[in-house]
């Protein structure tokens, strides 16, 4: 995760410095800026003329920023560029005397109250954070969706959520067991598949499930895991409109968030083709592609129930492509939904075990 790191004295340099090499050891990709004084260690820092144009490209670059400097000068150089809190990155604050760390900016989504935490534990000051879910200990949804790579889903109802448990409303989680359970008054637990004959009297729901529900539920959000690939086949020249149609029906078959979709699989002689990279491109997911070779010997020793065909093989040098690919790419999954043709495209979805 790339961090930047602003200071302006040489306290603060000092500071940010130890504050770098600490993330480095911990794997961490980290750049220091200072003004160009005396203090700056070249080889180390990157030398900025203007804060204010610095801070502003580094917005857009880093997933984490820390300054070392006073609240003001941070409330003003940041202001400008403030968007949304699930694009804007994580914004901590430092006194240059190292005694306090505020979380400042996406607290939750961007992981800034996380990082105000770690630093304060690197640096012995002592962490400031004001959302309202952390001061009364209590899980917030937005949080459980960062730490567990979950889409929410719709993303508002997180905040009626976290409002609700806030005011000391009772919320009923219904999520796998290894989805941290903090046992605090107002919240109930079960698992996704209670959901929705569990916690009747309750009024508001947070459930971790690719599933879509057959009606809408209010008060409810869903924590989508993104656990299942979709194995795409197509024809030569096969546009990206119509692939994204034919993979929004696929997960329409089988009841499932295209916002629990971690890839798409093909085999390698599909994967320059235009439709299906741009595809990828517009759901921002990875194309995994797997060699005719892979293929072949997944058929040879998997007992799945794969439907073959002399035609496909002759095509591109195995006998089956959009199953296959979707179980090879998959973590021991299982099919959701066999082999479903379209129009010049096949689609196959798994789910992870």
């Amino acid at each position: 995760m790339k961090t930047a790191l602003f200071c302006l004295t040489a306290a603060g340099y000092n500071l940010a410095l130890k504050i770098k090499q600490s993330l480095v050891l911990q794997g961490e990709q980290a750049d220091l800026y200072a003004p160009g004084k005396e203090f700056a260690r070249p080889e180390q820092t990157i030398i900025f003329s203007s804060l204010a144009a610095a801070v502003a490209e580094a917005f857009s670059r880093y997933h984490r920023i820390i300054l070392i400097m006073a609240l003001g000068i941070v409330v003003r150089m940041i202001a400008p560029h403030i968007k949304d809190k699930h694009t804007d990155p994580a914004v901590v604050v430092l006194d240059e005397a190292g005694e306090h760390v505020i979380s400042v900016l996406s607290g939750h989504l961007g992981g800034a109250n996380e990082l105000a935490r770690l630093i304060a534990t690197l640096t012995g000051a002592r962490p400031v954070i004001t959302t309202a879910t952390d001061v009364h200990g209590l899980p917030a949804v937005d949080d459980l969706a960062r730490v567990y790579n979950l889409a929410m889903d719709p993303p508002a109802t997180a905040k009626v959520i976290n409002t609700a448990l806030v005011n000391g409303g009772t919320v009923c989680f219904y999520a796998p067991t290894e989805i941290t359970r903090s046992r605090v008054p107002g919240i109930e637990y079960r698992y996704p598949d209670d959901y929705p004959h569990r916690c009747a009297d309750v009024q508001y729901h947070v459930v971790v499930t690719n599933r879509i529900p057959d009606r809408e539920e209010p008060h409810t959000v869903f924590l989508r895991p993104r656990n299942l690939i979709a194995g795409v086949g197509c024809r030569s020249g096969t546009a990206d409109d119509q692939i994204m149609a034919a993979l929004n029906t696929a997960l329409e078959l089988c009841r499932c968030s295209p916002l629990s979709l971690r890839a798409l699989a093909t085999i390698d002689v599909k994967e320059k083709e235009p439709g299906l990279r741009s595809t990828a491109k517009r759901l921002q997911l990875p194309l995994v592609v797997f060699s005719s070779a892979r293929i072949n010997q997944f058929l040879q020793q998997a007992e799945h129930n794969i439907a073959l065909s002399k035609f496909v093989h002759q095509k591109v040098g195995a006998p089956a492509v959009c199953e296959p690919a979707a179980l090879l790419a998959s973590r021991k999954g299982e099919l959701l939904l066999p082999k479903h043709k379209f129009q010049g495209i096949t689609i196959a979805v798994a789910e992870d075990q």
